[in-house]
């Protein structure tokens, strides 16, 4: 009795787990078009390229926020970025508000859908 239930479980994991990887890619596509529609007007997405009303966003998963040299940040952006670094928590963050993130920051997309945000977060991780 004790093993079909764990069978059960682990088979639910597995399902799940196989599936993540497909969804991942999915999210990727969904967010290369979410991005293209949403940012290219401010962000460019391939180097070299020159700053545009905000930093490229080649490669910043993962890069720390403010380090973009080319581009000159607001002071409310600067007064909160210090420590953070973007991954998916703090892209998650700043996605939903980014005004509450960094008050003063300049930026006026938000986006309340949860599903859209690990979209684009899921692009930019691959946009290197």
């Amino acid at each position: 009795m004790h093993g079909r239930p764990l069978r059960s479980a682990l088979l639910a994991m597995g399902l799940s787990l196989a599936l993540a990887g497909p969804a991942a890619a999915d999210d990727a596509a969904d967010g290369a078009a979410l991005v293209k529609k949403a940012c290219t007007t401010c962000h460019a997405l391939v180097t070299p390229s020159a700053p545009r009303q905000g930093p490229n966003l080649v490669g910043v998963f993962g890069r720390k926020a403010c380090s973009a040299a080319e581009f000159k940040y607001s002071p409310g952006f600067l007064a909160g970025c210090k420590d953070v670094v973007w991954d998916e928590a703090s892209l998650d963050r700043w996605l939903t508000n980014p005004q509450g993130m960094f008050p003063g920051a300049v930026m006026l997309y938000k986006q309340a859908n949860a599903d859209k945000r690990r979209a684009i977060i899921a692009f930019l991780k691959k946009l290197q």
